[in-house]
């Protein structure tokens, strides 16, 4: 009776560190903002559409039949949100001129490892699915305190809060045949316990030869940002998860073992 009974703890006592310490999965709230830009970076009039707490949207542009965004964050102490942004451009009267602009921000990410630094990496990676031209894809990445100003919840304006740091440089890909510079880094000291992340990602049509671009063609990628934390010094780190488990339940295991012994 007694073995049945510590049996029974044992297996909640794990089924409860299990879930403890488990990996943070995809975090809080996302909003995408989708606008096209002229060639000097000025928003087209009338092109701006919000969409609150989303991570998966399709929608259409004046220059664009189709754009598809896709969101992936996700949280721990190495934080990332990755972007995959797909725009068609119209069958007919397509202004090369017109690029896509996408901003993506996600908050509620948070790190064991307070007051520690952080790496931010940020990636560009533009596809080659174009013909008649280029296909140049730029993002950067700026980290936001929480909580922020105008959250990702609202559908009349874009996300905003503090800037925590600086943010990276812009990470510039062109597909086919001319990366440029796709990954751009920035270093945040005396990092807060949670912070939200907020990608700035163009996608635009270069180099267009003289019968345009062609039908069937697509714009756009995937930007991703990292932000990988260390613990101050002096700090201990965090057990792993599977570490922690075993802690937790040898000294209940022990136990059930003296036991069967005494019976």
């Amino acid at each position: 009776m007694v073995l049945r009974t510590l049996r029974r703890i044992t297996a909640g006592v794990a089924v409860a560190a299990a879930i403890a310490f488990a990996p943070s999965a995809a975090r809080a709230d996302t909003q995408i903002l989708v606008q096209e830009v002229d060639g000097g970076g000025n928003v087209v009039a009338g092109s701006t559409q919000i969409f609150a707490s989303s991570t998966n949207i399709t929608t259409s542009l004046s220059n664009f039949s189709t754009v598809t965004i896709t969101a992936n964050p996700n949280s721990g102490a190495i934080s990332s949100l990755t972007s995959t942004v797909n725009a068609t451009p119209i069958s007919s009267g397509f202004d090369p001129s017109i690029g896509l602009r996408v901003v993506v921000t996600s908050n509620g990410f948070s790190t064991p490892n307070v007051g520690g630094t952080a790496v931010v990496t940020n990636n560009a990676s533009a596809s080659s699915a174009i013909g008649g031209g280029q296909n140049q894809l730029t993002s950067n990445t700026q980290l936001l305190t929480n909580p922020l100003s105008t959250l990702p919840s609202s559908s009349t304006g874009v996300a905003a809060g503090t800037a925590l740091g600086a943010a990276t440089g812009v990470a510039t890909d062109v597909r086919p045949s001319g990366a440029v510079s796709q990954q751009t880094t920035a270093n945040v000291t005396s990092f807060p316990a949670s912070f939200a992340i907020q990608q700035t990602i163009t996608a635009r049509a270069i180099n267009v030869t003289g019968g345009g671009v062609a039908s069937g063609s697509t714009l756009g990628g995937s930007a991703s940002s990292l932000v990988s934390t260390t613990a101050a010094p002096g700090n201990p780190v965090p057990a792993p998860g599977g570490l922690a488990l075993a802690l937790v339940g040898l000294p209940l295991l022990g136990m059930r073992r003296a036991l069967r012994k005494k019976a």
